[in-house]
């Protein structure tokens, strides 16, 4: 059976969970070892979902001849998000090491400072399926956030807003749960605990909002909770959006069935 690698952004593993719950006992899930693995490792655990773990210069000898599907799971850091340049060196330099082993490549990544964009033909060399996520309409989406809502029309609307002048801050479940980690990495305060200096900067760069991004996923137990205290810490306005897990899911079988025919 053929292997799919994925390289993908830590901020996906929900997503990811979330496809491997419904995949069948032919699919057999290799985890690169990494310190990116550990929030996956326990929600695959949680779920009674079997997996193992390599190193990623053993990858080789874990996807020789078998009956299975195999999916090669390599997760990045949250820290590659600051700076759009060392991303793209990050995860080429990741696919340029293994990706000539296996049947397809699918990076769960989107434009990320448009850096991404021309993945796909930068490495249709390999003479296999490279892709990147894109909604139903063939757009690659622009981030994790772009993602979590579907497609990238509706994310517009959303970024668009019903107040000019005002901006929402989006939360998805793992935005959420990390959301002190990425206003750091977002330059947005290089302390979050300190509220007063962080909601100055809020206030300064016209945050008036906090967006809930509910993808239906419930890997991350306290999303409502996290939502609600974000919104009064910074004396956000509370705003709900429906999720979807749509784009992963969609690029993940389609590759899937593109390279098993």
């Amino acid at each position: 059976m053929p292997s799919l690698y994925i390289v993908s952004c830590r901020m996906f593993e929900d997503e990811l969970v979330n496809i491997f719950e419904g995949e069948d006992e032919n699919t057999r899930l290799i985890l690169v070892e990494n310190e990116n693995i550990e929030g996956i490792e326990k929600k695959l655990d949680d779920a009674s979902l079997n997996y193992e773990r390599t190193s990623f210069e053993d990858v080789a000898s874990k996807i020789g001849p078998t009956d299975e599907f195999v999916v090669v799971l390599h997760l990045l850091e949250f820290a590659l998000d600051a700076d759009p340049d060392l991303l793209k060196d990050k995860v080429y330099m990741t696919i340029e090491e293994k990706g000539e082993l296996f049947d397809g490549i699918l990076i769960f990544y989107g434009l990320c400072g448009n850096v991404l964009g021309t993945i796909e033909s930068d490495f249709a060399h390999l003479g296999v399926p490279v892709r990147i996520l894109k909604d139903a309409q063939g757009n690659i989406v622009d981030d994790c956030i772009c993602a979590a809502f579907g497609d990238r029309n509706t994310y517009v609307e959303a970024m668009s807003g019903e107040e000019r002048g005002t901006g929402t801050y989006f939360l998805t479940p793992m935005q959420a749960a990390n959301w002190r980690e990425m206003l750091v990495l977002a330059k947005l305060t290089p302390d979050p605990d300190n509220v007063e200096m962080t909601k100055m900067v809020f206030d300064y760069s016209g945050y008036k909002h906090v967006g809930k991004v509910d993808t239906g996923l419930c890997y991350e137990k306290k999303f409502d909770e996290t939502v609600d205290e974000f919104a009064t810490l910074f004396n956000f306005e509370k705003k709900l959006f429906e999720g979807s897990t749509k784009v992963a899911d969609q690029c993940y079988h389609s590759i899937k069935k593109e390279i098993i025919g």
